[in-house]
């Protein structure tokens, strides 16, 4: 048995009864998050108004858990709702009403960056769409073929919730600087399966939630922004939290918080901070390195597997290229309806009925996400099955 597998599986329940491979989009709940849950109502129950006193710094300690995991300093990290929320307070905080208003970003983005960009064209905002040759990837060419001295802010994915591709991240946030534009990068599904280091990548601003594969449950998001731009940002989205002196209850406008406070905006989301906690503290105790390094090794196994029984891999196979999820379509190319028993949705919806939990994403197929927790053995186990399912036996 592998060290992680050996040190930390017991720690998640659902692996007792469930073959749990959907880290991208719900990771497995630690079981310490029933006690910190019972510590919120606890404190809550017993102190009453009080337990402000407690809450009100607990921001600061889960943000700075999420800091070192992305090579930042707690000071530079604040907590926020998700990234819809995270978004809207950076187009907030810009001018789009000169020539510098277009917002770049990519059809394989996760639809709320659209949504949000899109409805700023009320204030400006020029969302342009960087296409995507094969709804896979996106070559950095195209990128730069769009990011010019127009370009306001570049909204960048960091790995793409459908295929899992991996973007070339940095080359793209150096070419936007030398345009003067801003890099917004949406880390959602690299943030606790990848290594990042946002000083390294010198991105402006970096946001990622806890609920994939950093198993914090949904609620709790966190949003990096470089020091040096901290108080430039005046959002427009703001709240009482915001001010230097909330209890003061100033008004009628903000007098902002010096740093990343300024993006708080009405009251916290307690029970969000303290499911967070108990993963967080896990993660850097075993270091992201060692994370990818597993990640890559099962779905190495998810390839081989998959190319045994002739699945196509609808990600990219080069580990440079890849996060840590792959999407397989077990169906196979140009197979008619009477070779195959079910369609890739079909089995994807059988396998979860047998307690093997993946997903699918049209048009690609089923998403498989092990993670740290799961073995070779458990990979072998729904590559089978999913053949099994295939062929009707």
């Amino acid at each position: 048995m592998d060290e992680l597998v050996e040190k930390y599986r017991a720690r998640f329940p659902i692996l007792e009864t469930s073959c749990y491979m959907i880290s991208n989009s719900l990771g497995a709940m630690p079981a310490d998050v029933e006690k910190e849950l019972l510590e919120y109502t606890r404190l809550w129950k017993t102190e009453g108004v009080e337990a402000w006193h407690e809450w009100f710094p607990f921001v600061d300690e889960v943000s700075g858990l999420f800091a070192s995991l992305i090579g930042a300093e707690a000071r530079d990290v604040t907590l926020v709702h998700n990234l819809t929320v995270a978004s809207a307070l950076i187009a907030s905080s810009l001018d789009f009403t000169g020539e510098r208003n277009k917002v770049v970003y990519s059809d394989l983005h996760f639809p709320t960056i659209s949504y949000v960009w899109q409805g700023w064209k009320k204030y400006g905002a020029r969302p342009t769409v960087v296409a995507s040759p094969d709804g896979i990837t996106v070559p950095v060419e195209l990128y730069c073929n769009v990011i010019d001295e127009e370009t306001k802010i570049v909204a960048l994915s960091h790995v793409y919730f459908r295929s899992g591709a991996l973007q070339d991240v940095r080359s793209i946030i150096e070419y936007a600087h030398s345009k003067g534009a801003l890099v917004m990068l949406d880390s959602y599904q690299a943030a606790g399966v990848l290594p990042i280091d946002v000083k390294a990548l010198n991105v402006d601003i970096m946001a990622s939630g806890v609920l994939k594969w950093l198993c914090g449950g949904p609620g709790a998001a966190f949003m990096y922004v470089r020091r040096d731009f901290q108080e430039q940002f005046a959002p427009a989205i703001r709240g009482w939290l915001a001010d230097k002196e909330p209890f003061e209850f100033h008004m009628p406008d903000v007098n902002f918080e010096l740093g990343m406070h300024r993006f708080l905006t009405s009251s916290i989301q307690v029970p969000c901070l303290h499911t967070a906690r108990p993963a967080l503290r896990m993660f850097n105790e075993i270091g992201i390195n060692k994370i990818r390094e597993k990640s890559l090794q099962l779905t190495d196994r998810i390839i081989e597997r998959a190319d045994e029984f002739e699945f196509t891999v609808n990600s990219p196979r080069a580990h440079d290229q890849r996060g840590g999820a792959l999407t397989i379509d077990p169906v196979g190319v140009g197979m008619s309806q009477e070779e195959h028993n079910l369609s890739a949705k079909q089995i994807c919806d059988e396998l979860i009925k047998r307690r093997f939990v993946v997903d699918y994403r049209p048009p690609f197929g089923i998403r498989i996400a092990p993670h740290f927790y799961n073995t070779l053995g458990e990979v072998d186990d729904i590559m089978e099955e999913m053949q099994r399912l295939l062929i009707g036996s």
